[in-house]
């Protein structure tokens, strides 16, 4: 992927951004990178390097924004919505404005789409969030994308599936053994982290954006127990159980709770992404190599 020579800003660098900041470094992208704290933005900065360019940002407060966004930036938001919900994209909106800023990726949720019956959904499914995660994220993107219209930014909104990969994801609780499966759960779909960074790179730099808003999700949503035994067959772990909803967390609810087939076609046919992890097989082999890689690297 060709990349132009603006200046990237990365808000909210925590799993996805910090894997899309090292292929951007790598490229020789210019990047810039935020976290909400000073604690945050040191481990950001001894993950991509001393020399990083990390600034400790509160959307919230209009004064940590002052001088954030380099001049023609492309910007990425995949930080959590601060409260209240939406204040602070507004804010980011205005300040890219000043700077004239190129494009606005926003990274959301497949979860503001309401509770289905595992029917396939696409971008003209109803919101109507089940749960507190996604309503705050629809809070937020409703916020960011009404503003950039206003402000005249272009902006697109990634309604991003369950993302996992290497150290995040069921892979990682079924083979600690934590792993619970709510007895209401239905289909979930799901993203390798590093196709939501093609996905981003590619709303990013595309020459148009046929519309505001994509769902990002691979080819296969599994019905979560399902998909649970057969992560814990391919691990090679006993398979966990199924438990009543009120012993596993709201988060796990939520997102098991969803009963959602997220379609990704206008993600493949209109912006042309290509899956490098089509399906939860692909990705999964690809986090444990890259685990395994971790951990010889460390002890070595």
């Amino acid at each position: 992927m060709q990349l132009t020579d603006a200046p990237w800003l990365l808000v909210g660098c925590g799993y996805t951004g910090t894997r899309l900041a090292r292929r951007l470094l790598a490229a020789g992208a210019s990047v810039r990178v935020t976290r909400r704290t000073a604690e945050a933005a040191a481990r950001t900065a001894a993950e991509l390097g001393s020399d990083m360019d990390v600034r400790v940002v509160d959307l919230a407060r209009e004064a940590s924004v002052a001088d954030l966004v380099p001049a023609g930036a492309l910007i990425v938001h995949t930080a959590p919505p601060s409260a209240p919900a939406g204040a602070g994209e507004e804010i980011l909106v205005s300040a890219a404005a000043a700077a004239r800023a190129r494009r606005l990726v926003y990274v959301s949720s497949s979860g503001v789409y309401g509770r289905g019956t595992g029917e396939w959904i696409d971008e003209e499914a109803p919101v109507s969030p089940t749960g507190p995660i996604g309503g705050r994220r629809l809070e937020a993107e409703t916020a960011l994308l009404a503003a950039a219209r206003r402000a005249g930014i272009e902006a697109v909104s990634l309604r991003a599936a369950a993302i996992y990969g290497p150290h995040r994801g069921s892979h990682v609780s079924i083979a600690a053994g934590t792993h619970r499966v709510p007895d209401t759960a239905g289909f979930v779909s799901r993203i390798h982290v590093d196709d939501l960074g093609t996905a981003i790179l590619t709303a990013a730099l595309a020459p148009r954006l046929p519309r505001a808003v994509y769902n990002v999700a691979d080819d296969e949503p599994t019905q979560a127990r399902r998909y649970a035994d057969e992560l814990a067959a391919a691990l090679g772990v006993p398979a966990p159980p199924t438990v009543a909803p009120d012993q596993s967390s709201p988060a796990a609810r939520e997102l098991l709770g969803g009963d959602r087939r997220v379609s990704n076609r206008r993600l493949i046919e209109e912006l042309g992404v290509e899956l490098a992890f089509p399906t939860w097989r692909e990705g999964l082999r690809q986090s444990l190599a890259e685990e395994t890689h971790h951990r010889a690297a460390r002890r070595g």
